[in-house]
């Protein structure tokens, strides 16, 4: 396998991971303060884990090292934004639960 087409593959793969994960944490808290701050904890808690798993695939491709690095810090970065807008949803149904 090419070094091209591995880093597509991760890619795609780090795409689908992400996007999945997002369908869970938004489809399973629907409406719910306490699930939607656990999605976004566990998220975060996530995010060492999104950013070994990266690093170490795409080291298999990349034996400089620089292209893994910083697809991995970008998708690392992806991952913590995500769960901070997530924890930032759940105080936004809090404060318009509490305003009702």
């Amino acid at each position: 396998m090419s070094d091209g087409l591995g880093l597509f593959l991760t890619i795609v793969l780090e795409i689908f991971v992400f996007v999945l994960f997002n369908y869970y944490a938004f489809k399973k808290s629907a409406g719910s303060i306490k699930r939607r701050l656990w999605a976004g904890v566990i998220f975060l808690v996530l995010t060492p884990l999104i950013f070994f798993g990266t690093l170490f695939f795409v080291l298999i491709f990349d034996e400089g090292g620089w292209g893994a690095g910083i697809l991995a810090v970008f998708f690392t970065a992806l991952y913590i934004l995500n769960g901070i807008i997530i924890l930032l949803s759940s105080l936004h149904i809090y404060l318009t639960k509490k305003s009702e």
